[in-house]
């Protein structure tokens, strides 16, 4: 439960402070930036233009939230688990999401420069219109994930499998793997001459 007259700051140290979760929350134009937190939930949560960045977070539970316009730059939110959660149009840039959880999620319209989602497992989500470029997606499972309009200029794949990822929409030049990763991923032509160095090809 939230006290209607609480900001996402006080709600958020309240929640740690009586290790309980906050349901049905919305907050607008609120800033926690900074914060540390760890060990609660949010469920069906509303943040329209938030700024999180910069916070410290473990072992969160997010779950049917939206986050609209907000702001996560250089936040770090280590096991955190998100499920059924929407951004949209949120400035990621440098957001690091160690060993995350994200089940049936999606970013929108974001920029997520320098994302970085090590050993993270992602199941049923779609990056649409992103901008993942320079961003980690190192020793990643990827299940049934979509990346469609992006850019995933010299992001790090190195030790996630693509297989069955569909990349013929994206930008993905100068992407960092070491050529197993992409056997069943799914390319153009054009983008398959520029990845046959990984093969170690020679085409004429």
């Amino acid at each position: 439960m939230i006290n209607d007259q609480e900001s996402l700051r006080e709600a958020v140290a309240r929640a740690c402070e009586e290790e309980s979760d906050l349901r049905g929350a919305e907050f607008s134009g609120e800033s926690a930036a900074g914060e540390k937190f760890s060990g609660i939930g949010f469920h069906g949560c509303r943040f329209d233009g938030c700024r999180l960045a910069e916070c410290r977070a473990e072992n969160i539970y997010w779950e049917d939230t939206v986050f609209r316009n907000c702001d996560f730059s250089n936040a770090v939110f280590t096991g955190c688990c998100f499920r059924r959660v929407r951004w949209e149009n949120c400035k990621m840039l440098g957001l690091s999401l160690p060993d995350a959880v994200l089940d049936h999620a999606e970013f929108s319209g974001c920029t997520c420069r320098f994302l970085s989602l090590s050993a993270a497992k992602l199941k049923a989500v779609r990056f649409a219109g992103c901008d993942c470029s320079d961003g980690s997606f190192q020793e990643c499972t990827l299940k049934s994930v979509q990346f469609g309009g992006c850019n995933l200029s010299r992001s790090d794949f190195l030790h996630t499998p693509l297989k069955g990822i569909n990349l013929t929409d994206d930008e993905i030049g100068g992407i960092v793997l070491s050529g197993p990763e992409l056997r069943g991923a799914v390319v153009t032509m054009m983008q398959a001459c520029d990845l046959s160095r990984y093969l170690g090809l020679v085409i004429q």
